[in-house]
């Protein structure tokens, strides 16, 4: 699993494997909560083109929060995946929210053009949001409940753990009676094909 420490400065490629080790085992497993869920409901972000939000706005909606750099290789990766997720559960329940950590909004900008990005594509900076919930690395993924309560983490970005990631959003959906999104080659509701 390739993952890039936001942190790997300070504390050396020892710390960062073993930071890299500790978020697969958290693997969709809660990880914030208190003072850092309120952090992630009023953290105030800014979008592309210069306002503001927080992630309170997205409240009722299944959310997966990513966050990204553009100097991020695995990033680069998977956030096309997302950008797709996203796609394909508009008007479902679900969306994609990309934070970039970033110091150049600029970059940030440059980099979801050059992605052809469509999911919402937010910017803070290194000493915002990922700051203050400590994320080891970047990419991160948090995946919030309809109520912005923490239900899953990815750090890094192995493809399984992705994949499970977006399974656990279906499950959500379904269990909400949202029906799933049919792959090619599935054939129609009921097993017809």
């Amino acid at each position: 699993m390739q993952t890039h420490s936001v942190k790997a400065r300070a504390r050396g490629p020892v710390a960062t494997l073993v930071l890299a080790a500790w978020g697969v085992a958290m693997t969709l497993a809660p990880a914030v909560a208190g003072d850092e869920r309120a952090a992630l409901a009023g953290h105030s972000l800014t979008t592309l083109e210069g306002t503001t939000t927080t992630l309170a706005a997205f409240r009722g909606d299944v959310v997966v929060v990513n966050f990204w750099a553009s100097w991020c290789a695995p990033c680069r990766k998977e956030l096309p995946t997302l950008n797709a997720w996203n796609t394909a559960w508009a008007g479902r329940g679900a969306r994609v929210v990309a934070v970039s950590i970033d110091k150049d909004v600029r970059r940030a900008r440059r980099f979801a053009m050059d992605m052809n990005l469509s999911l919402t594509v937010l910017h803070d900076g290194p000493d915002g949001l990922a700051r203050t919930l400590d994320i080891p690395a970047v990419p991160y993924t948090l995946l919030l409940d309809r109520e912005g309560n923490v239900v899953g983490t990815v750090s890094g970005s192995a493809s399984e753990e992705i994949a499970a990631l977006g399974r656990k959003v279906e499950t959500m959906l379904a269990a909400r009676g949202t029906p799933p999104v049919q792959e090619a080659g599935m054939g129609e509701p009921g097993g017809k094909r």
